[in-house]
């Protein structure tokens, strides 16, 4: 199958990881791959074995560059568009492409747009969204459950494999093998909980002395933004700031429990990663959150600092709890491996062909 996908988002996010894997991905289960992505994005920089990226010059260009990547002989594609300004132009030149191919539109945010027309656009084929949560957003808005499909987003299987054995990522940490550990993946975005969480941490869990093995570690930020708050709640000596990485499933396999406190979240994918590691976790109920950790953790409201608190101290207290939670995230990572995933927008793919008579 020949598949073009085109990204608008020129960062890290996790909508653009989710179109690189799904690129790579699809590479590697013999499909023919083009990836469009904007001139500054920095996705080669995380896959610079990958050859199928091709940096879109100004908007005006777009469509031709993904109509010179269309195969000559009049093969059908699929065109697979993510994020906004993507999607709404390939909701008009799918109506265009009629007989060429199909375009599959991917959404990941929680919000209403603000502009419906796209969406109703007939040009789309299907609309992929990563949660029920998402799904409800649009039928709210009026799109019909014929184009509607939900896959859930998926992470690699290299981002789960540890670099480091456990006790020596625990070390690169700061962290003792008597220590507790809890850890948190995020950035330095208010909606991330990152105060939060500290002020939970320092309140609730290190003037425990029965805890005073607890630590913290609170990775892909900028340490100095956050020392102060560790200093004034006197925990500076058991937060460990750590700077961005790639490498966070050797972090995450010196965990003891993952912890997502953010105030807003779609489908995450460091709680996906955290799940797909076996980790027990404790999350906001935001987005698809709750659906993500289900049975393998413990959910409370975003914000609620002394629920946030209160679930850390039953964590650290309850060992059997922990248990059962490992063996949960254990069997519930199955539902984000890349295989399921690639499968399932393999068949949607096929089916979106067919019914325009293009297969």
């Amino acid at each position: 199958m020949n598949i073009l996908i085109i990204t608008s988002a020129s960062n890290r996010s996790g909508g653009a990881r989710q179109a690189l894997y799904l690129a790579q991905g699809l590479a590697e289960r013999g499909h023919v791959v083009t990836f469009f992505i904007p001139q500054n994005s920095p996705l080669p920089e995380l896959a610079p074995q990958f050859t199928g990226f091709v940096r879109l010059g100004k908007k005006n260009t777009w469509k031709a560059s993904l109509e010179a990547a269309m195969p000559k002989d009049g093969t059908p594609c699929v065109v697979h568009a993510f994020h906004n300004a993507a999607v709404k132009k390939a909701a008009w030149w799918g109506l265009l492409w009629w007989k060429k191919a199909v375009v599959v539109a991917h959404r990941g945010v929680l919000f209403r747009p603000k502009n419906p027309l796209p969406y109703w656009s007939p040009g789309i084929a299907r609309f992929v969204v990563n949660s029920e949560i998402c799904a409800s957003v649009l039928r709210g808005i009026g799109l019909s459950a014929k184009r509607l499909r939900v896959v859930p987003n998926a992470v690699p299987d290299e981002r789960v494999t540890p670099k480091l054995p456990r006790e020596e990522a625990r070390r690169s940490m700061g962290i003792g093998p008597d220590n507790f550990l809890f850890g948190c993946i995020a950035n330095n975005n208010p909606v991330k909980g990152i105060e939060q969480l500290i002020t939970a941490f320092a309140k609730y869990v290190a003037i425990k002395p029965k805890f005073a093995q607890a630590r913290l570690a609170i990775i892909g930020i900028n340490p100095s933004l956050w020392e102060p708050l560790c200093r004034t709640m006197s925990v500076l000596d058991k937060v460990m700031l750590i700077p961005p990485t790639e490498d966070v499933a050797s972090l995450l396999g010196g965990m003891d429990t993952f912890v997502l406190p953010s105030l807003s979240e779609s489908m995450p994918n460091t709680l996906l990663e955290a799940v797909r590691m076996g980790l027990p976790c404790i999350g906001t109920k935001v987005g698809a959150v709750p659906d993500i950790i289900d049975t393998c953790g413990i959910c409370v409201e975003a914000g609620d600092v002394a629920s946030l608190g209160a679930a850390m101290v039953r964590m650290l207290h309850d060992s059997p709890l922990r248990i059962r939670f490992k063996a949960a995230a254990v069997e519930q990572a199955k539902n984000y491996s890349p295989a399921t995933r690639l499968q399932t927008l393999e068949t949607i793919y096929t089916e979106a062909l067919h019914q325009r008579g293009l297969a």
